[in-house]
């Protein structure tokens, strides 16, 4: 829900596949997004309807971070529905047969108050979608969670779960993030390491 005063940046999390499960997590989610600038971001896997304000997700971020090294893990804490909550608690209720993620991706946004317009602050750039593999606690257990549900709040009766996650790269791969503070100051995330080459 929207803070009516406030302008603060949003994320949506619209894709989580891997871990070898039967069916992966679906954009089950239709939420409100205040990006409203007049035409679709420029992150192609970003799905908004530009008429209704409304984007397909997996899940809304409520905190993302990013890595600050090559090697670094991808930390990122979101709300799911129910449905993709069971499907991850149901995989992680067996022992792992893999700890690949083949495909993530999220997109963030926010309010540039200097210049008074919406900005993409977060995204893949380069692949599109981002693979690696789930960032290990130690001990045989991964960075991986999903809590009990809990209710959104502000008198809807919807109930969604916190999901958090960590992911590092994947071997002998290097990827690009879209990272910008402001509408005018951008950079380039780089990500991952490749044999023989700095990433």
């Amino acid at each position: 829900m929207m803070d009516p005063t406030r302008k603060q940046p949003v994320g949506y999390l619209l894709a989580f596949e891997g871990l070898n499960m039967g069916e992966f997590l679906k954009p089950d989610l239709s939420l409100f997004s205040p990006f409203n600038t007049g035409s679709a971001p420029s992150y192609a896997e970003a799905k908004l309807d530009t008429e209704k304000q409304l984007i397909s997700c997996v899940g809304i971020i409520s905190n993302i971070t990013l890595p600050t090294g090559v090697g670094d893990p991808i930390e990122i804490d979101a709300y799911i529905s129910a449905a993709n909550a069971n499907q991850i608690r149901g995989k992680l209720e067996k022992s792992l047969t893999t700890t690949t993620v083949t495909k993530l991706a999220w997109w963030v946004c926010g309010f540039d108050e200097n210049n008074k317009g919406w900005y993409e602050i977060s995204h893949p750039l380069d692949p599109a979608t981002v693979s690696g593999q789930l960032n290990a606690r130690g001990g045989g257990e991964y960075h991986i969670n999903v809590q009990d549900a809990v209710k959104i709040g502000g008198g809807i009766d919807i109930a969604v779960h916190p999901f958090s996650f960590q992911v590092i790269p994947a071997a002998d791969a290097t990827f690009n993030f879209h990272r910008a503070t402001s509408m005018n100051e951008k950079s380039v995330i780089r990500w991952g390491l490749k044999i023989g080459s700095a990433a």
